[in-house]
């Protein structure tokens, strides 16, 4: 008789405390499953750190009351027909107006207005489908980007009513343009020192 492998399931009390216990290491969780989160590639790091760059200077500049967040900020999301909940660390997110936290140790974020993955070929898939269904189920959120690290290319969800509007830029040439910030971002300066095989 052959034996099946089962995963294990992880309740979400087990999941806050091994984010606690494991502090060097952060952790997805949604639908019982947890996943580690490993190192990222220079050019994943450098088009993080240039987003984060261009989105607060150019927030600043308008006065906006928006905050921007790095990879180190957990992010609820609710899947309510479903009966899931997720907490994912998107590589950058913004609110604006009042951020609201959970209770949770280190404090979770609750009203993301933009979320933004850098993907890369070995997590394309898993967020392009299973994080981008919960994050399309946060009801703050109005625009969702990915952003490629090994070519120039964004594809921007933006949020319109019941539906989501998809947006390719694909030219160094185009701007990423984020409606609810209300901001058009030069996709050179975005992939500013990102260096292509």
């Amino acid at each position: 008789m052959q034996q099946i492998a089962t995963k294990k399931t992880y309740s979400l009390e087990e999941y806050f405390a091994l984010e606690t216990a494991l502090v060097e290491t952060k952790h997805e969780f949604f639908n019982g499953e947890i996943f580690a989160m490993a190192g990222a590639h220079p050019n994943h790091n450098t088009l993080s750190v240039n987003l984060i760059r261009e989105i607060g200077n150019e927030l600043i500049k308008k006065g906006r009351p928006c905050r921007v967040f790095n990879s180190d900020q957990r992010v609820r999301a609710e899947q309510p027909s479903a009966s899931r909940i997720g907490y994912f660390y998107p590589d950058v997110s913004v609110v604006c107006g009042k951020p609201e936290f959970s209770s949770d140790n280190p404090p979770t974020l609750l009203n993301p207005t933009v979320i933004i993955e850098v993907l890369s070929d070995s997590t394309r898939q898993y967020d392009f489908g299973k994080k981008l269904d919960y994050y399309r189920a946060i009801t703050s959120v109005q625009d969702i980007v990915f952003m490629s690290f090994d070519k120039v290319g964004a594809s921007l969800f933006h949020r319109q009513n019941e539906a989501w509007i998809l947006h390719d830029v694909l030219s160094l040439e185009q701007p990423l343009t984020i409606e609810s910030l209300n901001l058009s971002l030069p996709l050179v300066e975005l992939y500013r020192d990102v260096m292509f095989a």
